[in-house]
Order: C-alpha cells, then sequence, then structure tokens
C-alpha cells in the first residue's frame, strides 16, 4: 500500500524539518516546497493528498496558494488544507475550517499527526510516543 502524500510549505527550513521528520516517522510520504510558487509546481507534478501551508511566504503567500488551487479545478481544488502559522485570528480559523483545518505555530507532535489523520488514513498508528 503506498503511502499517503503529505505536502509541507513553509518558508522556515526549520519547520519544514520538524514536520518532515514527525510525519515520516509514523510512515507519511512527505515532499517540501520553501514558497508558494514552489508549492504549486510541487502539486501540479506530485498530486498530494494534503497540504499543510504556511501563510506568510515569499513570493505567493499561502492565500495565494489556496486561490491558485481553486484556479486550477480539480484535482487540486479537493486537496484539504491545514495552515500552520504564526498568525493567530478569528478568521483563519474559519477559513481553516472551511479548507480543511488550522493550527498555530508552534504546534505539538501530537496535535499535529491527529490534524493530518483526519485527511489521510495514517499508514500506521500514529502517536508521538512511537517517534
Amino acid at each position: 500500500m503506498t503511502p499517503p502524500k503529505v505536502l509541507v510549505v513553509d518558508d522556515s527550513r526549520t519547520v519544514r524539518t520538524i514536520v518532515h521528520r514527525t510525519l515520516t516517522n509514523v510512515g507519511y510520504e512527505v515532499i517540501t516546497a520553501s514558497d508558494g510558487l514552489e508549492s504549486l509546481e510541487v502539486v501540479q507534478r506530485d498530486l498530494p493528498q494534503l497540504a499543510i501551508l504556511d501563510i506568510r511566504m515569499p513570493y505567493l503567500d499561502g492565500y495565494g496558494v489556496c486561490q491558485e488551487l481553486q484556479r486550477l479545478g480539480e484535482p487540486y481544488s479537493k486537496i484539504p488544507i491545514i495552515f500552520l502559522t504564526t498568525l493567530e485570528s478569528h478568521a483563519l480559523e474559519l477559513l481553516g475550517d472551511e479548507l480543511g483545518a488550522y493550527l498555530q505555530k508552534p504546534v505539538r507532535p501530537q496535535q499535529l499527526l491527529d490534524t493530518v489523520a483526519r485527511f489521510v488514513t495514517p499508514p500506521e498508528p500514529v502517536s508521538v510516543n512511537d517517534i
């Protein structure tokens, strides 16, 4: 069985590394991008089942990525989005609920795993204790 493919987009190498490690340690296939423009190339090439997006990024922010995915139509417009950001607002929570989910940085590994598991079936039982 092929593991679920998750795209992680953040301009912080540290955040990309932590999220990548957390997800791959439980069996997800993780692909990364360092900005919004790169993420659109990766999405069209690799078609992930889920995208985890920062909002503040160079070249194209997380909002712009979402707009472009909608413009591209299916299957790209159907990819669930988890916003992972330092920004905090009720509007972001509502947008996250509409498109997928909203998590605020720093995020606990178990909270990240639980949220990801809401959208894609984990390759194996997901517990941060296994990491």
